[in-house]
């Protein structure tokens, strides 16, 4: 029963002593968050974590679904963390005692023999060595180690949180990029079969005189340019059909789209908040700022480096003769006497590594900022730019209407309608192409803005 109580003591008092710590108070660097130059702030400064059901578009949803459930690079990136977190298991482990035990079985005399003069007396035939130790943290180095740990789990986190967020952005703009070169693809058709049709007319009025040999080559050489045309469109829906079934974690081989134009996507409200909002909002913000708290410990741990490190522990040894059975007591006290200037260099690498992690702190916040006002600027203009584009495919549908009502009164010839619609068609397309241009906008302020990540 002795044997026991002493245990307990050894085993409970060591946790009642505290640790001072060597590790700077942190501080998070200071950072200027002005106004955006755009001015612009939405009314409700909260966003979905599932923004992207804004769009209104099921077959979005479910690709962003998809994303977030197979894609390669989120689930290698969950890897990460349970590294992390294993890690932090294991510097979490020298804040505890550990605790060993051995057992032996040897033939030979039966004698009894004390704990001082075991090797003297014989070995007994069943022998079992429980050892328990435990290392005083008494200038905080181990739980430095720990708290490095713990925040090297929290980046992680957000690192993938951060990596999610840009996933979901990759997946709505290519997935808008599909849809856009699909419709693009068949204005393009429609572009080529008028062209091959005012080729007809031209050939029709060259054998009847009244064109030359040049109008022929002129239209022969737009004819050629409609037909690269789509047939570089084909190229490019490939492509981006290819790109989007890597980031839903899908061969490409057996991967498409049903959707077929942009006109049924909505376009959702701006989402724009305080600049000083960021900083809470961004999980890149929250991961630099973890790595910079990891660093700001791991001074602490080689600044106690330094100090002498005292472990106790007892051994137990239990043997088939009860005589032969005792516990010994042991502590011992470790002091760095003279390491050739290994544990200054570490303090000065630690150190100027929280530094260089500040730096990339102070960076992260401005290249956040930065694509917050690029975003913003992309919104107000590519909205200006679709607005006037679609005016252009409006005056220019109107324009087609008209020739082909002259040409059916023998007022303008059949060259003059197949004209016009080009025309139309070419409008449509760049009108179609900036619809995708101010979606891809919205998506670019949504991921600037941290999209509806919490921190939790």
């Amino acid at each position: 029963m002795r044997i026991f109580r002493s245990l307990a003591v050894l085993l409970i008092a060591p946790l009642l002593l505290t640790s001072c710590s060597l590790a700077p108070d942190y501080q998070r660097p200071e950072v200027s968050a002005p106004a955006w130059k755009e001015g612009m702030v939405s009314q409700n400064s909260e966003i979905s974590a599932d923004w992207w059901k804004e769009f209104c578009s099921e077959e979005l949803n479910a690709l962003m679904q998809q994303a977030l459930a197979q894609n390669n690079n989120l689930q290698a990136s969950l890897q990460r963390i349970e590294q992390a977190r294993a890690g932090l298991q294991i510097a979490g482990s020298s804040l505890l005692p550990s605790a060993s035990v051995t057992a032996s079985y040897m033939n030979g005399p039966r004698q009894a023999f004390n704990i001082t003069d075991r090797r003297n007396k014989g070995v007994p035939e069943l022998t079992g060595d429980a050892g328990i130790s435990y290392e005083l943290d008494l200038f905080g180095a181990n739980r430095a180690s720990t708290d490095a740990a713990r925040e090297t789990l929290l980046s992680s986190q957000y690192a993938h949180e951060a990596l999610a967020l840009i996933i979901m952005g990759d997946v709505a703009q290519t997935y808008f990029n599909a849809l856009n070169l699909k419709e693009r693809y068949h204005i393009a058709q429609e572009n080529l079969q008028s062209t091959e049709d005012l080729l007809k007319a031209v050939k029709a009025r060259f054998q009847a005189g009244a064109r030359t040999a040049l109008d022929i080559a002129q239209q022969e050489t737009m004819l050629s340019n409609a037909q690269a045309e789509v047939a570089a469109l084909e190229q490019q829906l490939a492509l981006a059909q290819n790109a989007l079934a890597v980031l839903v974690g899908e061969p490409p081989q057996t991967f498409s789209i049903s959707g077929s134009a942009l006109d049924t996507i909505n376009n959702p409200a701006m989402a724009a908040v305080q600049p000083s909002n960021l900083l809470e909002r961004r999980p890149d913000i929250q991961s630099a700022e973890a790595e910079l708290m990891a660093a700001n410990a791991d001074i602490g741990a080689a600044r106690a480096a330094f100090f002498p490190s005292v472990n106790i522990g007892a051994n137990l040894l239990l043997a088939a003769n009860p005589s032969a059975s005792a516990l010994s007591l042991a502590s011992s006290i470790v002091a760095p006497i003279f390491q050739g200037g290994r544990l200054e260099g570490n303090v000065n690498r630690v150190t100027a590594r929280q530094k260089e992690l500040a730096e990339n702190y102070q960076q992260t916040v401005l290249v956040a900022f930065q694509e917050a006002e690029d975003a913003l600027t992309k919104v107000k203009t590519t909205q200006k730019r679709e607005d006037a584009l679609r005016q252009a495919e409006e005056k220019a549908r109107e324009a087609y209407d008209l020739a082909e009502s002259q040409y059916s009164l023998s007022v303008v010839d059949f060259q003059r309608v197949l004209e016009a619609q080009r025309l139309m068609l070419e409008s449509k397309d760049r009108h179609a192409h900036a619809r995708f241009e101010t979606l891809s906008a919205r998506i670019d302020l949504f991921k600037a803005m941290g999209g509806g990540w919490k921190r939790d």
